[in-house]
């Protein structure tokens, strides 16, 4: 729904923490492929793997390990389709023995990649806060786009892990996005053509627009067609409007907030408060507890909402 801008800087620190992590850790992935049980094994059962990590002399190319690790989407689904999905018994001893991802998930590495990332609020739903504190005894939870228990060869690839709620990781669960698509957060989001809007369940229009009546529906609607099909997707399968159905009191207190705070009223607190503020949409956001620019939307809990809210009775609608 929201996506996760990383500037360069940070990528690259994400990056250098996660090979580092991968080389020095006990069980990082470098160091459970330069084990010999492990690359013998690999050659007796998984053929594929080790083509693709060893060389004819059955030497372990690094960078081999560092380019499945650092896979951007599109890279991602060319080796899923080459690959293919593994069968249960197949992605659990991958996963038991070699892409060891609930090893690096309690190790403090984890901790301190999103640390860095500073994604403070899910972005499959813009619902809750996914804070990673200093000492890493809370974080986020990673939600692997594209499901370890189905490519567990992406388990610990940097660019297949989302940070996300707990919902929204337990309601995807192991999902086949390649069959069944969801936004991808690196690259995708609602922006403004995929809208939250109300819709009125009977005639009683004027007690809604008041923000006195719950008789409204949050709908989610997708002009961009492109995407729509994940969007749909995402919608049923995170269970989104009925979840943002849940916030119908919330939505009611920013109706009323909108009819207090006509755009006289901002534009008399803005003269009154311009040393303070840089501009009125800067005070309209104070007033929703919220910064309700593009860029800001993933700061703060539901401001997607409040932004189509705001917008929608902006223009009557």
């Amino acid at each position: 729904m929201i996506k996760i801008v990383l500037d360069k800087e940070t990528q690259k620190a994400i990056k250098s923490i996660h090979w580092e992590d991968a080389q020095t850790a006990q069980t990082g992935l470098v160091k459970r492929l330069e084990k010999d049980e492990i690359r013998d094994w690999l050659r007796e059962e998984y053929t594929f793997l080790y083509d693709y990590f060893y060389n004819s002399m059955g030497k372990l190319e690094k960078d081999k390990v560092k380019e499945l690790l650092f896979l951007n989407r599109v890279e991602m689904k060319k080796l899923i389709s080459k690959w293919k999905a593994l069968g249960k018994k197949d992605s659990e001893e991958l996963l038991k023995r070699v892409f060891l991802y609930d090893n690096f998930s309690n190790r403090k590495v984890a901790s301190k990649i999103l640390r860095k990332m500073k994604v403070e609020v899910c972005p499959y739903c813009n619902r809750q806060y996914i804070h990673t504190v200093k000492s890493g005894k809370v974080r986020s939870q990673f939600d692997h786009y594209y499901p370890k228990s189905l490519y567990p060869y992406l388990a610990l690839s940097l660019y297949n892990m989302i940070p996300s709620c707990a919902v929204c990781n337990t309601a995807k669960s192991s999902l086949d996005t390649m069959k069944t698509p969801v936004l991808y957060p690196y690259d995708e989001e609602f922006g403004h053509e995929t809208k939250f809007v109300l819709e009125v369940q009977d005639d009683d229009y004027v007690k809604v627009w008041q923000g006195v009546s719950n008789r409204f529906s949050i709908r989610i609607k997708a002009k961009e067609a492109t995407i729509r099909g994940a969007i749909d997707n995402q919608n049923i399968k995170l269970h989104l409007e009925e979840l943002y159905n849940e916030h119908k009191n919330f939505v009611m207190d920013i109706i009323k907030s909108k009819n207090i705070n006509s755009p006289d009223r901002i534009h008399e607190l803005y003269l009154h408060y311009s040393s303070i503020f840089d501009s009125e949409n800067e005070i309209k956001g104070l007033l929703y507890m919220t910064n309700l620019e593009i860029e800001n939307w993933g700061k703060r809990p539901l401001t997607k909402l409040i932004y189509d809210i705001d917008h929608q009775f902006d223009f009557g609608k």
